[in-house]
């Protein structure tokens, strides 16, 4: 049922292929979509924060500028106020309808020029009195029917709106009254000097500030060329002020107002929405480069990362397959060297007969008359060819059991050289029918090792293949045992090729094979390097100079005579 999955070992590679290329798309895709959606999210929530924060911040800013602007209002009109009521308390009405008098009066006021002129009216509204550039046009007037003049009656002190009056000059007129309202002294402010104090209140580019009385009429000129409010606009002030100079914003305009005067104007200060947040776009559209820039990199590290992931995959997926074909063949193998020792097993015992029955008939031979017996001496020679031969072919069978026991992962002391010996003693054949002489220089007297000699023998197996392998025929191979210091040597020196820089990179990697296909598995390296370090040595490959490989297996001593041992180093 699992046969056409792709992942089967009988998936064709075209499949597999084509499912490992969706599982990249796949993966790039979850990996983008997981990091780069939150990334938006937060990205955009920030945003929003940031600009509600903007605004909060430049609206608490305007309401700021809109309270410091209303404190310095009020304290100019008191101050004027105040001045005035001075006045009034140093003379008597009468010496305040002198026109000397109020010349006097008005350079002591002017000073810093804010005052224009002074007018001294009675409580009937007659004009007793004045100084100033209006006296032709004010001579004679009377102002009991004006509003200003009712005010200050009334409330003893006032601060009139811009209006033209006798003069038609726009101006603003401080009155102030004394305590039994017999007489009224009453100044011009110099409008240039008080719409001064707006200019200063930095509302920025596209920014208004202006003051309009209760009916909406400005009272100092806008700075958008406004003419009036509407009476929506009007409302909203008056909102705004009614709640200490709060603050409001649509998607053009930020707006502030405050009462001024006692009550009597508005201060109404404007934002540009758009100029206000400029600071904010552009910090958005770096943090919008900063964005994509980061996107880019999470798309193009997604793509690395699960190229390389995928691929890693794929390829282990490739070498399981593989290594399962290989299995088969490797369970083959065991099976073959199992049913080669029980071949030999079975061998052995029938030879072990005839061995007996040939001892047999030489003991029957000496009890025969030697005369009447023909060929005597033939037949003995017969029976000792047999004895010589089932003597060699017990010696194979006997070494034929001992290389295909089963590892147990015991360590014994190991007779080096004979476990080699037996390994090397099978190849003899083989070599023989390639024209490869098996070479051996043994050193005599080694002590043994705590090793487990079945696995050392699939090493030496595994670099006498490779060697004969390499030679291919007619060569040489030299197999040496030496001491070396704490540790004996055996050395495979074949008269091949060499090993190249690429083969030398790839030797013990799995399923690295220079053979033709179908002649090896790549895993004899692997699997002989792998046993040495179980074993505790090492097995070392090299060129040698006169040309040819050499595979050097290095087994550690334990628990040897080390005088025996450095007279057999010095020996050798």
């Amino acid at each position: 049922m699992f046969a056409d999955h792709p992942l089967s070992g009988n998936a064709n590679p075209g499949t597999r292929h084509d499912y490992y290329e969706r599982q990249k798309y796949l993966f790039a895709m979850v990996f983008v979509v997981v990091s780069i959606v939150p990334l938006l999210f937060l990205n955009y929530n920030a945003s929003r924060f940031y600009q509600d924060s903007w605004i909060e911040n430049i609206s608490r800013e305007l309401a700021t500028l809109g309270a410091d602007r209303r404190e310095i209002i009020d304290r100019f009109l008191v101050t004027q106020e105040n001045q005035l009521a001075g006045f009034m308390s140093l003379y008597k009405p009468e010496g305040l309808a002198d026109n000397k008098r109020l010349e006097l009066l008005l350079k002591a006021l002017n000073s810093s020029g804010v005052i224009t002129d002074l007018g001294v009216i009675d409580r009937k509204g007659r004009h007793l009195a004045y100084h100033g550039a209006f006296a032709k046009e004010l001579a004679g007037k009377n102002y009991a029917a004006t509003e200003w003049f009712a005010e200050v009656m009334n409330a003893g002190r006032h601060v009139s709106d811009v209006f033209g009056g006798y003069r038609q000059v726009p101006h603003i007129t401080v009155a102030v009254a004394d305590a039994d309202r017999s007489l009224i002294l009453r100044a011009t402010i110099d409008l240039g000097k008080f719409f001064g104090l707006l200019k200063t209140a930095n509302v920025g580019p596209e920014g208004d500030v202006f003051i309009i009385n209760r009916r909406g009429e400005l009272q100092t000129p806008s700075r958008l060329d406004r003419t009036g409010v509407t009476p929506d606009e009007l409302v909203l002030f008056r909102t705004l002020a009614e709640n200490n100079g709060a603050t409001r914003h649509d998607k053009d305009r930020i707006y502030c107002a405050t009462y001024l005067n006692g009550g009597q104007w508005l201060l109404v200060l404007e934002n540009n929405m758009e100029a206000s947040l400029a600071s904010y776009h552009e910090a958005r559209r770096l943090d919008t480069v900063r964005l994509a820039i980061a996107t880019a990199v999470i798309i193009l590290v997604a793509i690395l990362l699960t190229y390389s992931m995928v691929g890693r995959l794929s390829r282990a997926d490739r070498e399981r397959s593989i290594l399962t074909s290989h299995v088969g063949e490797v369970e083959k193998m065991a099976l073959i060297g199992r049913l080669a020792a029980s071949v030999a097993h079975e061998i052995n015992n029938p030879l072990q007969l005839i061995l007996g029955q040939a001892g047999l008939m030489s003991d029957l031979m000496e009890s025969e008359d030697p005369g009447k017996v023909l060929y005597l001496n033939d037949y003995r020679k017969a029976i000792d060819k047999i004895r010589t031969q089932i003597g060699r072919a017990g010696t194979i069978t006997r070494r034929l059991l001992g290389f295909s026991r089963a590892a147990d992962g015991s360590f014994v002391d190991t007779d080096v050289n004979q476990a080699v010996e037996e390994t090397v003693s099978l190849f003899e054949h083989e070599a023989r029918r390639h024209r490869i002489v098996l070479v051996r220089h043994y050193q005599e007297g080694l002590p043994t090792v705590l090793n487990d000699p079945a696995q050392l023998q699939q090493v030496v197996l595994n670099v006498l293949h490779n060697a004969m392998d390499a030679i291919g025929q007619d060569g040489t191979i030299e197999i040496s045992s030496r001491i070396a210091r704490d540790r004996i040597i055996v050395d495979f020196a074949d008269s091949g090729p060499g090993l190249t820089q690429e083969v030398m990179d790839h030797l013990y990697d799995p399923f690295f094979t220079t053979k033709p296909k179908g002649k090896g598995t790549g895993l004899g390296m692997y699997v002989s390097r792998d046993i040495m370090t179980r074993i505790g040595g090492e097995l070392i490959a090299s060129n040698r100079d006169s040309g040819g490989a050499i595979f050097s297996l290095r087994l550690p001593l334990s628990g040897v005579d080390y005088e025996k041992l450095t007279r057999l180093a010095f020996s050798y």
